[in-house]
C-alpha cells in the first residue's frame, strides 16, 4: 500500500524536481572533486574530467534517480524508504567507480 491515498501529487512532483534538478547536479561535482582529490588528481585534472563525463553522468543519473525518487517519495512506506534508496545507491555507485575510473 502507497504511504499516501494519492502517489500522484504537486508534492510528490515537487520533491523530486528539487532533489534531481537541484541537489543532483551540485552533489554530483562535489562527488568528482572529492573522489579525484582522493586519488591524488590534480585540480585540472579533475576539471577535465568533469568537462568529458558531467554531462553523460547527469543524464544516467536521471534515468535512474528520477524513477527510483518517484517510486520512493510515492509508493514505499517511509519504513522502507532509506533501504530502497540504498539498493538503488549500491548500483549507482557502481556505476559511478566504472565512470569515473574508465581508464
Amino acid at each position: 500500500l502507497p504511504p499516501t491515498e494519492d502517489p500522484f501529487t504537486s508534492t510528490t512532483a515537487i520533491k523530486v524536481v528539487i532533489d534531481q534538478f537541484i541537489q543532483a547536479p551540485i552533489f554530483t561535482v562535489i562527488i568528482f572533486g572529492f573522489l579525484g582529490v582522493l586519488e591524488g588528481k590534480s585540480l585540472d585534472s579533475i576539471k577535465e574530467q568533469l568537462d568529458e563525463d558531467y554531462v553523460d553522468t547527469m543524464l544516467a543519473n536521471w534515468k535512474l534517480w528520477v524513477p527510483a525518487t518517484a517510486v520512493n517519495i510515492a509508493f514505499c512506506p517511509p519504513i522502507l524508504r532509506v533501504l530502497f534508496l540504498n539498493v538503488v545507491f549500491f548500483f549507482w555507485s557502481i556505476f559511478l567507480s566504472l565512470k569515473l575510473n574508465k581508464d
